[in-house]
């Protein structure tokens, strides 16, 4: 729709106008015409969501949440709005906001689907099975093409008796959903795997693969390549050396990086169990703040990281001083320690280097073949087109390997390498190198770092909830004959 000059545009006018630019890909005018909105009626909860979804989408996903906050304060009886805003507390680790709003909105629509599947997932991250699989089986009540409660329900087979989602899976595995066979492949795969059809589990991770690259479009190599260039050619040493002093002084943050699937839940979990330290999980702040940095300038252009050159001191320090603020919020006022795994950080450590160069960098390694088939066996989000093809994650390895070696060539931050292969072999040693790396004294607890009942929402929830055990180690060759491109690239070593 188009304003006219002569008219005095309404509330409704402006909301339209903010779909209209956003569906046109004009995230400023969007936004601009939410925000307008807004200011016309801020009773109204349609554009507080319709920011939301900009800056979701712009990995914003705080500020988002704050959004949808506000919408349900304009209309607390909108239940959209209301499990939106469960669904970005869940996201971002807010457990019992989360269940409130889930409750909130089965208290007045008991039959929702969404909110059910949305309370499984909770329970999920918080370990209890059980009550996840009762939620997911009335998600499917309530809604029978609920294809990811099915899927998720087949991932809990270590846990739960699946049988029945077993065979109805393999009767849907054969539709023309591509969006249904990529979720259904994973959940079937982990179900068959737990049952040792290793072929017949390689084959389901595959379908799944294939539709969900149907989905998302193939994992482009020569951007990515252009992106790690980027970032070595504007964070160089020069770079760091003309910054040197700048940033906020704290040494509360560790960064827990790596590939997915490398041991940085496990790494995260035994860190956590010291009473010293708070585990805030896989948060977005630090993708927040960056891709945030150019509106510090007042302009959207150039975007992070190409801005990086033009940032003031005072900008890197607001950085550093916003980040503690952010995550300081979750965490106790004793811990002095606060832990944010979200493992592909590693593409920020320059801008840590400056805003934050106090911080500690844990990075976790594992086996490509271990790593790279853990990877290809997980629903990521479609951001990660690379996880959905061997050889792109075998490239993708080569790619993050290259940049890790160059932060810890320039950038003068302080990194401990973390192999996961060593910490299931030793768990004590590698517990006291982590607390010595952070500077915590010894702590027992930490070796018992499965009783812990924090929230875990990554794909190794399950695993952290037990003690060590070995057969995580050279799974892949149970896949063997099938890891071609992983096996390759761990004899190549490059």
């Amino acid at each position: 729709m188009t304003i006219e000059a002569s008219s005095v545009p309404s509330a409704r006018d402006w909301f339209d106008k903010g779909n209209e630019l956003r569906r046109a890909g004009d995230f400023a005018g969007a936004l601009g015409a939410y925000r307008q909105s807004i200011r016309l009626n801020p009773r109204n909860a349609a554009p507080w969501m319709g920011l939301a979804q900009l800056l979701e989408a712009n990995s914003q996903f705080e500020d988002a949440r704050e959004c949808l906050r506000q919408a349900v304060v304009a209309s607390p009886d909108n239940l959209v709005a209301r499990l939106h805003l469960a669904n970005a507390h869940k996201s971002l680790g807010y457990v019992d906001d989360a269940l409130s709003e889930y409750r909130t909105v089965l208290a007045q629509d008991p039959g929702s689907a969404a909110a059910h599947f949305g309370l499984g997932q909770l329970f999920e991250d918080i370990g209890e099975p059980e009550s996840a699989a009762q939620s997911y089986r009335v998600a499917l009540e309530s809604d029978p093409g609920t294809h990811e409660a099915l899927a998720n329900l087949l991932g809990l087979g270590r846990h739960v008796d699946v049988s029945a989602e077993i065979e109805r899976a393999t009767t849907e595995l054969n539709g023309d959903d591509q969006r249904a066979r990529a979720l259904l492949g994973y959940g079937f795969g982990k179900a068959l795997d737990q049952r040792k059809s290793y072929d017949a589990a390689f084959a389901a991770y595959q379908v799944a693969n294939e539709a969900r690259r149907v989905q998302a479009g193939a994992f482009d190599r020569a951007a990515f390549d252009r992106r790690v260039d980027a970032m070595i050619d504007i964070f160089s040493e020069r770079f760091f050396e003309e910054r040197k002093g700048w940033g906020d002084p704290s040494d509360r943050p560790v960064f827990i990086v790596g590939l997915p699937r490398s041991g940085t839940t496990l790494t995260e979990q035994i860190i956590a169990s010291h009473p010293q330290c708070f585990g805030a999980g896989e948060l977005s702040v630090l993708t927040d703040l960056a891709t945030g940095t150019p509106d510090r300038r007042g302009t959207d252009d150039p975007p992070w990281p190409h801005c990086a050159p033009l940032l003031t001191r005072e900008h890197f320090d607001a950085v550093g001083r916003d980040y503690g603020a952010e995550v300081g919020k979750r965490a106790p006022g004793t811990a002095l320690r606060i832990v944010d795994k979200q493992p592909l950080n590693f593409w920020h450590l320059g801008l840590v280097a400056v805003a934050l160069p106090h911080a500690r960098i844990i990075h976790c390694t594992r086996d490509i073949r271990d790593c790279g088939f853990s990877i290809f066996t997980q629903n990521f989000n479609a951001q990660q087109s690379w996880s959905t093809d061997l050889g792109d994650i075998a490239y993708y390895w080569r790619g993050y390997r290259r940049l890790m070696e160059h932060w810890r060539r320039v950038s003068g931050l302080q990194i401990l390498d973390v192999s996961y292969e060593d910490t299931v072999a030793d768990l004590e040693g590698r517990a006291r190198q982590l607390l010595a790396f952070v500077e915590l004294p010894w702590d027992e607890r930490v070796l018992q770092f499965h009783e812990n009942d924090r929230a875990v929402q990554t794909p190794s929830r399950w695993q952290v909830r037990q003690p060590i055990y070995q057969s995580s180690k050279a799974r892949w060759r149970q896949y063997e004959r099938h890891l071609a491109p992983l096996i390759e690239a761990a004899e190549a070593g490059i």
